[in-house]
């Protein structure tokens, strides 16, 4: 049985396709029950993270163990216990989407109810008697879906499940994905490129970007350690520039005219107070970091290099 602390771990996980890094010393604990947000642009590394713990390809050096269980030993063990949809899908063209629900299902030897595979049809306004050929990505991609979300598993692995989807449709998925989750306590490992997305469903999220980890961390510490963006109106353009101290932490630095803005931590705003006494101000803005802009900073290459340490861990 699954250990009750922890699902997903590696350690120093490394896949190399060549000179090419996949992922690079990943160091990742997933833990019992909760959904875990992957995310990262195209090509980060989150595919081939997802395939190694899946035993689809090795790992160039470093292990990894899914309910305690090595990835590379106990590989059918692992598998009867989890349920995966792959960013891409492939299904014989002139089957029905019936046909081949069932097929998937028996291929898999997975016991379900027929009556629950077409509740979720249903909420997801599929016509299981169309044949492959005839369905959109997005309608494929909800025979995906349906194969992830009815058995009764211990861990969803995901990688881009909403891929095709159009919005209400993402939307029922993410609901009937919380729902899945909180019936039945299991643990989703959830793919993604869009934030806006997870952040519905997510109790933690790691960032993954160029094959490396650089962080991991519930969205409210993500919003608590957010940078801050300020904009200032000054009295004078000649005003307009920063003091020393400022330039050398500040970032996005824009002066038009008398108008001022940058971005700095949480702590630096001390700063920028003590400097606002020197000056003459008429107005002063100051927000937060939304979540995408956190994203994004995190994205940047300049970003991603000073948030990782020597092994490529999240600093």
């Amino acid at each position: 049985m699954p250990t009750k602390q922890t699902t997903i771990k590696t350690i120093a996980l490394t896949k190399h396709y060549g000179k090419h890094i996949g992922i690079q010393n990943l160091n990742l604990q997933v833990n019992q029950g909760e959904i875990f947000g992957f995310l990262g642009p195209n090509g980060a590394g989150k595919t081939t993270t997802i395939r190694t713990l899946l035993d689809m390809i090795r790992p160039t050096s470093g292990k990894a163990t899914i309910f305690g269980y090595d990835t590379q030993q106990e590989t059918q063990r692992i598998h009867n216990q989890i349920a995966y949809l792959p960013g891409e899908l492939g299904f014989p063209k002139n089957w029905t989407a019936q046909r081949t629900i069932r097929y998937m299902f028996k291929l898999y030897n997975r016991t379900i109810e027929w009556s629950a595979v077409k509740q979720l049809a249903r909420q997801l306004s599929l016509d299981m008697d169309k044949k492959i050929h005839e369905l959109s990505k997005g309608n494929k991609q909800k025979i995906g879906i349906i194969l992830a979300l009815v058995p009764d598993v211990d861990l969803l692995i995901l990688d881009e499940p909403t891929s095709g989807l159009d919005p209400l449709i993402k939307n029922e998925f993410y609901n009937l994905l919380a729902e899945k989750q909180v019936q039945s306590n299991c643990t989703v490992f959830l793919s993604s490129h869009q934030l806006e997305e997870v952040e519905k469903v997510a109790h933690r999220v790691g960032i993954i970007n160029r094959g490396a980890l650089i962080e991991v961390s519930t969205l409210a510490e993500l919003k608590r350690l957010a940078f801050k963006h300020v904009e200032i109106q000054l009295a004078s353009s000649a005003d307009a520039k920063l003091p020393t101290q400022l330039k050398k932490t500040a970032r996005n630095v824009s002066v038009q005219d008398s108008k001022l803005s940058f971005v700095c931590s949480r702590s630096n705003l001390d700063a920028v107070l003590a400097w606002l006494q020197t000056v003459d101000f008429r107005d002063v803005n100051v927000r937060n970091s939304t979540l995408e802009d956190i994203f994004l900073e995190y994205y940047q290459v300049s970003s991603y290099d000073n948030r990782l340490n020597k092994d490529g861990e999240a600093a």
